[in-house]
């Protein structure tokens, strides 16, 4: 591994917070207003863009599916360049493109130029969200606290949240593409700045993971500018060889089939099965997203703590439980539904921190941009395909009902799936990242 050249800006270990929390801290506000901006917040555009132009829904959809199959294509090729030259520069890079993108999108003519700014954008987004490139980094700067300080990094789409009503508010105020453009102007100004916060690994800059001192005696020794930084853990040749890897992928992909199959239908199945009014549908979507913000932080401080099995299956088994609630409570109002949104919400967030988490915690650092990559892979594959099935059930039965005992039973067979699995002392042996061997 190359030593990484230090620049004149780089934070000196000091007392205090540790810096590795600031990076936390930056990937939570760019990826907050890349979700005001894009992810979540663009729904705000859908329809006075098409009322603009008399595109077609499918027409405009085609490039918010776009959008996420680009994400999952570029997933391995973004981890790929992590390792090979580091995250922070695709992060700054994603920034910059990212912005112009959205600046762009803004100044649309035809659906051509619409779809082609859509693509820059994914592309520039794929670098700077928190699937891939946040993850490696802060899964080196943390080792006893990783699964929290996961959790923490993934919470800028609920700080976002508010943002989406208010883009509703912009657009009628100003207009959709000067809202676009403004965002694009803050994107390439305000996320490029923050990103510079980001460093991809702690020693050559004065720190230890998790902001630790050299424990005396042990022959550590403290962290040199100067010093060669290794990563330890397994290779990718060696990762994808074992029966853990690809465990996770299937456990990944199954809960992610099931979060995505129903939320991308949630609001259409309170109203059409549920007899909801539109408004009370878009609270239970609204509530979900912010108790996921809950399923993200407790999951990531979990598998600090207990055995990483133990707390998949928990998940499973809070998501498999509230599809459960759906087909055998009667749900007539908002407040009936509620234990259903806490459950679902729970489950549904506590997949997000997963993949960097148990990436670095399972394989080690040495490929562990390349593995999160693959893993976001099959999420986005999954992710994908499961609100087209759903889809294709409605259209054949007239309601969600069969499609929703699909996601319990796929659900509820995730539950089992980390038993098949090894422990993480087993793995971390094996991969030469036990405590001590750093």
């Amino acid at each position: 591994m190359r030593t990484e050249p230090v620049p004149a800006e780089s934070p000196k270990a000091r007392r205090g917070l540790f810096y590795g929390w600031y990076i936390v801290a930056a990937s939570v506000f760019s990826n907050a207003i890349m979700s005001a901006a894009y992810y979540n917040g663009f729904s705000a555009f859908f329809l006075p863009i098409e009322s603009h132009f008399g595109w077609s829904r499918k027409a405009i959809s085609g490039a918010l599916s776009l959008r996420q199959v680009e994400s999952g294509l570029l997933g391995p090729v973004v981890g790929f360049l992590v390792d090979k030259l580091g995250a922070r520069k695709l992060i700054i890079a994603g920034a910059i493109i990212s912005g112009l993108g959205l600046i762009m999108l803004g100044l649309t003519p035809n659906l051509v130029w619409f779809y082609a700014a859509f693509a820059i954008i994914s592309i520039g987004s794929t670098g700077v969200s928190h699937a891939v490139t946040w993850p490696t980094i802060i899964g080196r700067w943390f080792r006893r606290k990783r699964g929290l300080a996961m959790g923490l990094a993934v919470m800028g789409p609920i700080v976002g949240a508010p943002f989406i009503p208010l883009n509703s508010i912009f657009e009628v105020s100003f207009g959709w593409r000067q809202v676009l453009i403004a965002y694009g102007v803050i994107v390439l100004v305000g996320v490029t700045a923050i990103s510079f916060v980001a460093r991809d690994r702690p020693e050559p800059y004065g720190y230890l993971p998790d902001g630790e001192k050299p424990r005396p005696g042990a022959g550590a020794k403290p962290p040199d500018r100067g010093r060669r930084v290794v990563d330890t853990g397994l290779t990718l040749r060696q990762v994808v060889r074992t029966r853990a890897f690809w465990m996770l992928s299937l456990f990944l992909g199954g809960m992610f089939a099931g979060n995505s199959g129903f939320s991308t239908q949630q609001q259409p199945y309170f109203v059409n099965d549920l007899g909801f009014s539109a408004s009370s549908a878009a609270s239970t979507v609204m509530t979900v997203f912010i108790v996921s913000g809950v399923g993200r932080i407790a999951t990531g401080s979990l598998m600090d703590r207990i055995d990483y099995r133990k707390v998949l299956s928990g998940s499973a088994a809070i998501m498999a439980a509230s599809f459960l609630y759906l087909l055998v409570v009667p749900i007539g109002n908002f407040w009936q539904s509620f234990p259903f949104l806490v459950l679902f919400g729970v489950g549904l967030g506590s997949t997000v921190p997963m993949r960097g988490a148990l990436g670095s915690l399972l394989f080690g650092n040495r490929a562990l941009g390349s593995v999160i990559g693959l893993l976001q892979t099959t999420s986005i594959a999954t992710s994908t395909f499961a609100p087209f099935l759903m889809g294709v059930v409605y259209d054949w039965r007239g309601d969600y009902s069969l499609g929703i005992w699909g996601l319990l039973a796929i659900t509820v067979l995730m539950i089992v799936v980390p038993l098949f699995m090894e422990s993480g002392t087993t793995l971390q042996r094996r991969a030469g990242i036990l405590a001590g061997d750093n």
